[in-house]
């Protein structure tokens, strides 16, 4: 077979389209993406850089015909910090592959995945995106009046999006772990996952799902699933949903509508209806829980305090204004049927209590003030109130009123000291008004005061107490007011009531956890000691250690109150007491000695009553021959002939103060008898309690000169070798009940 012979120009023809064949391919395979790279370096490594007033770094750029895949994407600014604003493991972008051959780019589709966002505010309130958003709605608006638009995808996308944001300001970290989202011009969607937010101080939230929708036409919808916010420990709101939707007719407006329940019991127990403008950024909620019974909240209250819970019910509401800089708060609560049970309350369950509230205040942001300006509450059908403040400043920031001096913009301030859960500044105020002192008594639960049961009262009682506390300068503290008890008056007393003290009596002791004696304090017991046979070296001493002002009192150190509570505050705990020696006579003779509140509520009444029915040298007679020196050792009888071989009419200075010195804790310093030999502390609190009775003129010249000469001498019969001495001191305080109800 014979091919047709080709001319010469179609072999020319030939030619030439195969060598532009080839150079097209060339360019498709080698130009074309270079030219494609350069574009988008200079498109959005430079010009879009430029918009946004950041540095935008791409790792790698990959494209081919109608498609580019940047990696490593960074944009970053100088308020960024260790990490970029954004970071973007990788984008793909999806274009008219056409119109890219002419040099134009119509971007279809843009994905990302891989989207870390980190967001911060220094403490001085400069972020590192706000100016951002400034310069995007400029390009909105050039965009919308014929200015250039830039390069727009039809649509965007976002997978696998976590965000960070951390407010040095408030202290606030909020942290996305998940989400993904896109825009078209037809439809918003974002969905976001794990969402978690804290702050110091103040409430912690978390959300489970959020998911944002919006159509054409149709005001956004936010929807929420599962939050919970924990206002303090072991008690949250829980199950939170609902939804956030764009007000059609105020487009800055947003309406709430949520509801949930508490410490994830599975109820729907609230509900929370309100708005918030976000242009003006204030808004309004009002929060109610309707009433229902407090069983809807078994899971939470299992192994609380809180016991047959079945027939408590509660209702409250809570309207909330809220701006950029404070919270306006108002309303009220309804409790009723609450039964009690906890060691450290009663040694029963206390039943039938019940509650109600009034309450408003506001919450300043810029200071963490806290003022509660009203909180009126009702219990047991007794009114009373508390008002104050609580300031709470961040760790860096001192009160501006605490400050002294001018203030260097430079100045780095000192961290100032803080109270529990970073409090500052405290200033309350109780006040019961007036009311009849049996109705004050009767509406005591007789659980929490049995040694109460059975009083009849007349007069009128209330209280005004103030309390101010700045933890920067804690001997600046304030504790003022009082306590009307005095102008009641005991017309009617049960048989158990201290008046039976007047006549001699049985005391009963627990000296080891179950093992009991007792022993008449009275002339019948031969180891009993009237007053007046009692050193005076003694008397003096217990008082200048105890209770100075023992005579002239009615049963309360006013003044130690505060100094108790100022030590108590500056040692962070509460080990200093302000018990007059009336008082410790009530808590050795007609109380448990449990560190309870119905025992200390008790305590208080009784003492008042004591001071009433007895004179004060019965009291400190009562006193002196109760009270513990020892392992078994009650009495100062039995205490003086044991350690000094001695009545305790012939106590000498020394003598009476090492009594005193060893009160606080008699069983562990009993050792000292044990070995014979005092110890260095107690040698110096010796010396400073004989100072002091000089000082205050309890010892003349001569008699606190020969003290502190007079050596102080034990007297053993040697029937107890000191290896025993000390196993029987060891096994005593073994033994012995805590006064802590926690630890029984």
């Amino acid at each position: 077979m014979k091919f047709p012979k080709l001319s010469r120009r179609w072999w020319i023809a030939g030619g030439v389209s195969a060598g532009a064949l080839l150079l097209v391919v060339i360019c498709l395979a080698v130009l074309y993406p270079r030219v494609g790279q350069w574009k988008i370096r200079d498109k959005v490594g430079t010009k879009f850089a430029k918009k946004l007033g950041r540095d935008i770094r791409i790792g790698s750029i990959d494209v081919s015909l109608g498609h580019a895949v940047l990696r490593n994407v960074d944009v970053r600014g100088p308020l960024d910090g260790d990490t970029p604003l954004i970071h973007v493991d990788r984008v793909d972008v999806k274009f008219d592959a056409l119109a890219s051959l002419v040099g134009s780019v119509k971007i279809a589709e843009a994905k990302a995945d891989g989207v870390m966002v980190t967001l911060r505010r220094d403490k001085y309130g400069r972020d590192n995106v706000r100016d951002i958003l400034d310069r995007l709605r400029n390009d909105d608006a050039k965009s919308q009046s014929g200015g250039s638009s830039g390069l727009k995808p039809k649509r965007i996308a976002a997978t696998r999006v976590k965000v960070l944001a951390d407010d040095a300001m408030t202290g606030t970290t909020v942290q996305i772990k998940d989400g993904e989202g896109s825009w078209t011009k037809r439809e918003v969607a974002a969905v976001l996952r794990d969402m978690t937010a804290t702050t110091p101080g103040a409430p912690k939230a978390a959300l489970k799902k959020l998911e944002l929708h919006k159509q054409p036409g149709d005001a956004p919808t936010i929807v929420l699933e599962g939050g919970e916010i924990s206002l303090w420990p072991r008690m949250a709101l829980s199950g939170i949903g609902g939804k956030i939707t764009q007000d059609p007719k105020r487009p800055t407006n947003y309406l709430l509508d949520f509801s949930g329940g508490y410490g994830g019991a599975p109820a729907k127990l609230w509900t929370a209806k309100g708005a918030f403008d976000s242009r003006a950024v204030k808004g309004s909620i009002d929060l109610v829980a309707a009433k229902f019974q407090l069983d809807r909240l078994a899971p939470i209250l299992a192994n609380s305090g809180v016991v047959d819970y079945q027939a408590t019910s509660v209702d409250a509401s809570l309207h909330v204004d809220l701006d950029n800089n404070s919270v306006q708060f108002s309303g009220d609560l309804n409790l009723s049927g609450l039964n009690v049970g906890h060691p450290m309350i009663a040694e029963q369950e206390v039943h039938d209590l019940d509650l109600s509230a009034k309450v408003a205040g506001n919450f300043d942001r810029a200071t963490r003030t806290f003022n509660l300006t009203r909180g009126d509450f009702v219990a047991l059908d007794v009114p009373f109130s508390i008002t104050g403040t609580v300031i709470s400043p961040r760790r860096d920031v001192v009160v501006p009123e605490l400050r002294t001096g001018p203030v260097s913009l430079d100045e780095k301030p000192t961290p100032p000291m803080k109270g529990p859960y970073g409090i500052q500044i405290l200033k309350l105020r109780l006040v019961i008004p007036p009311i009849t002192c049996q109705k004050m008594i009767d509406a005591i639960p007789a659980e929490m005061a049995p040694y109460m049961q059975g009083y009849k009262l007349k007069g009128m009682f209330d209280v005004d107490i103030n309390l101010d506390i700045d933890w920067m300068h804690l001997d600046n503290l304030a504790l003022g007011g009082h306590v009307g008890i005095n102008h009641c008056k005991v017309v009617e007393e049960p048989a158990d009531s201290p008046k039976r003290l007047l006549e001699p009596f049985e005391h009963y002791v627990e000296y080891e956890k179950g093992e009991w004696m007792s022993f008449i304090v009275g002339p019948e017991n031969p180891d009993f000691v009237p007053i007046d046979q009692i050193s005076q070296n003694l008397v003096k001493s217990i008082m200048t250690t105890e209770d100075g002002g023992f005579y002239t009192h009615r049963g309360f150190i006013i003044r130690e109150f505060r100094t108790a509570l100022l030590n108590d505050l500056k040692a962070h705990a509460f080990k200093f007491g302000a018990s007059s020696i009336t008082m410790q006579m009530v808590k050795n003779v007609l109380l448990y000695r449990e560190k309870t509140l119905a025992r200390k509520l008790q305590e208080l009444f009784l003492t008042w009553h004591v001071e009433h029915v007895l004179t004060k040298d019965r009291i400190l007679e009562v006193y002196f021959n109760v009270i513990e020196f020892g392992p078994a050792l009650y009495g100062i009888g039995p205490a003086a002939r044991h350690y000094f071989g001695k009545h305790p009419r012939d106590l000498n200075p020394t003598e009476a103060a090492f009594f005193s010195s060893i009160l606080p804790s008699p069983k562990a310093r009993y050792r000292q008898y044990c070995q014979g030999t005092l110890t260095k502390w107690t040698t110096g609190k010796i010396e400073r309690i004989l100072a002091l009775m000089y000082k205050r003129g309890k010892l003349t010249q001569e008699e606190y000169s020969r003290a502190t000469q007079t050596p102080l001498v034990f007297v053993k019969d040697g029937k107890e070798t000191e290896e025993d001495c000390m196993k029987r001191v060891k096994k005593a305080i073994k033994n012995s009940r805590s006064t802590n109800p926690l630890k029984k």
